[in-house]
């Protein structure tokens, strides 16, 4: 009999599959009050900044102003978008990437030129309050349908709607594109045009310490570190990623070609035919045919291991591929037919070479023979069908950056692969590589055109789409979760200008008192904010491009501070830790930095704004 105190396995089962449920359910809703949250942020932080834009775009005077900064917006998204749409062409020549810059920045001055003519004429006849509910109506409503809809209705509906989230992308950027093209052009002329008047003068000057300030300034210097150091940290941290997907890439591309041509028929005869067709193609410089058969090889131990056996041109593959850069023992010119090879019995076998990884497991070299054994089988017997078995030499062994490579990979002579896969005198398709990688599925879709059905090719990226998901995914949460820390910085400078306010309440008084309309109280402590907020991002992305570039002596003194090797290179392939800089990713995070210190300073300025006179000057 069991103990009183005793729980039964069937209840103590309930009780945990209750509990289990219960944490997915809160799991769930804190996803979903995550996004929601984000999506007021944003709308709150957005439409924040596009009103304190308006209120320094009221007081521009100059077209001159205007015009410069438009070319300049134009000249900078023309770029931005350039170097995000067409990246084949950082490695074009300077003529070739001035003449498509040219279009892009032709129809960038246009769209410049009208928005600001829509902006302007809005700003004219249109007064601050209905701007405002305009904006915080418009973006909310981009919000709602990119961020928070679909989520919710594929909880409720058990299937996306892609037609929301595109209504909610063509609002977003439509409003964008409004105000990044007109309004910001006549913002910064606007904040430039004060620089002769007092709003300025008086900002700046409550920005200098002096003795009863000395508490507000080291806070204002704070949140100019906070706003900094997020700008630095998410540079730093975004650049190695870069650096570790572009090292990864380059290891991909490496053992694969750029892309491949199949036949939608399946394995096809007549491949020298196409490969010359391929090979006269604008962009290929190289092509090899291939064969791919599975099979399994038997260690010493009696351990048998699934291999991928790849028939290839052993000089053509060479140029599609890196794998004679990767041979760490013999050469590639092992795996070329010898002659005796076709005269049957007492042949020598034909050579293949296998992947350190596999070397090492099955226990053999350059020299030793290798058993390759077809799980298909060979002639029927009365027990079922006899194992097929093809003998090989081992004649080189390869090392590459994928423990999946050097484990599963071997290579052999086109004939060779033929005769084990018993396919006759044909193809898989034909490997090709271009002069660009970025511009491979472009030259691909031209060589279907040319070769036509039933050819169709597959560009490196599809090969492996879940690693530069994961990859791209990582960025992203990496991005949002360091852009916490500038909107903590964020918080911190709408709490210093209430302070400040509440410090300068009487001067404040004192110059509605003289005549100052409430707009101009806004600009000033507005300008204030931005100010610390261009502070911080300037020091920001100083500091985020020089920590990026010393990093390798970084990890050196490091190293030499610890004694631990960060990168042992027997892991990674790599000692040192690799970066690259994307300057669209530093325009971006620049951006999100101005963004967040302009919305931190609507509250803070309207309540400067609304300070009594009376009450004001009781105090003093």
């Amino acid at each position: 009999m069991g103990t009183t105190g005793s729980m039964e396995p069937g209840a103590a089962m309930g009780l945990w599959q209750t509990f289990a449920a219960a944490g997915g359910a809160l799991a769930l809703v804190f996803i979903v009050g995550l996004v929601i949250a984000m999506a007021v942020m944003t709308t709150v932080f957005l439409g924040s900044a596009v009103i304190v834009l308006e209120r320094f775009a009221r007081v521009w005077r100059s077209w001159g102003l205007v015009g410069g900064f438009a070319l300049l917006v134009a000249a900078s998204v023309a770029a931005i978008l350039l170097v995000e749409q067409r990246p084949e062409l950082s490695v074009a020549p300077w003529s070739e990437w001035l003449v498509v810059y040219w279009a892009y920045l032709v129809r960038a001055v246009g769209a410049c030129l009208l928005a600001t003519a829509v902006a302007a004429f809005a700003l004219r006849f249109t007064s601050s309050q209905r701007i405002v509910r305009i904006s915080v109506v418009w973006v909310g409503a981009a919000a709602a349908l990119y961020l928070v809809a679909p989520p919710v209705l594929r909880l409720v509906l058990e299937t996306p709607i892609p037609l929301v989230a595109a209504i909610g992308e063509l609002l977003g950027s439509l409003f964008i594109a409004i105000v990044v093209f007109g309004l910001l052009p006549l913002a910064a002329a606007g904040l430039v045009g004060m620089r002769q008047g007092a709003e300025w003068f008086i900002a700046v000057r409550y920005l200098v310490a002096q003795r009863r300030q000395i508490f507000i300034s080291t806070i204002t210097a704070i949140c100019i570190t906070g706003i900094a150091a997020g700008v630095w940290l998410i540079i730093t941290v975004l650049s190695v990623m870069n650096g570790f997907e572009r090292t990864w890439r380059e290891e991909i591309i490496g053992n694969r070609a750029h892309f491949t041509v199949h036949s939608g028929f399946g394995p096809f005869a007549d491949y020298e035919s196409v490969l010359k067709v391929v090979e006269r193609s604008p962009g290929v410089t190289a092509v090899s045919p291939f064969l791919d058969a599975e099979g399994m090889v038997r260690s010493r131990q009696g351990d048998v291991f699934a291999v991928r056996l790849r028939g290839v041109d052993p000089v053509r593959v060479g140029q599609v591929t890196d794998l004679s850069n990767d041979m760490r023992a013999g050469t590639l010119d092992g795996l070329m037919p010898s002659q005796a090879s076709s005269n049957g019995e007492g042949a020598s076998p034909p050579g293949i070479v296998i992947g350190s990884q596999l070397a090492s497991a099955v226990g053999v070299g350059v020299g030793d023979p290798l058993l390759l054994i077809s799980p298909y089988g060979g002639p029927p017997t009365p027990l079922g069908p006899a194992p097929r078995l093809k003998r090989f030499e081992v004649v080189g062994v390869f090392q590459s950056s994928f423990f999946q490579y050097d484990e599963v990979y071997t290579y052999a002579a086109l004939s060779a692969a033929q005769d084990f896969r018993r396919a006759g005198d044909v193809v898989d398709g034909l490997e090709a590589r271009t002069t660009d990688l970025y511009r491979s599925l472009r030259v691909a879709d031209e060589v279907v055109r040319t070769l036509e059905y039933p050819f169709y090719s597959r560009d490196w990226k599809e090969y492996f789409p879940a690693f530069f998901q994961a990859l791209k995914t990582e960025r992203v949460m990496m991005f949002i979760l360091l852009s916490i820390v500038m909107v903590v910085a964020a918080f911190v400078v709408v709490a210093t200008l209430i302070m400040m306010i509440m410090e300068k309440s009487g001067d404040i008084a004192i110059l509605k008192a003289m005549g100052a309309e409430d707009a101009s109280i806004e600009r000033i402590f507005a300008l204030e904010g931005t100010l610390i907020g261009l502070a911080g991002t300037v020091l920001g992305v100083l500091a985020g491009v020089a920590v990026t570039d010393q990093l390798p002596w970084i990890q050196s003194m490091i190293e030499r501070i610890t004694g631990i090797d960060t990168l042992p290179p027997e892991i990674y392939q790599f000692s040192t830790l690799p970066s690259e800089m994307n300057p669209v990713d530093v325009v971006a995070i620049a951006t999100i930095a101005m963004v967040l210190s302009l919305g931190a300073t609507l509250l803070p300025s309207r309540q400067g704004a609304q300070v009594d006179p009376v009450e004001g000057l009781r105090r003093e």
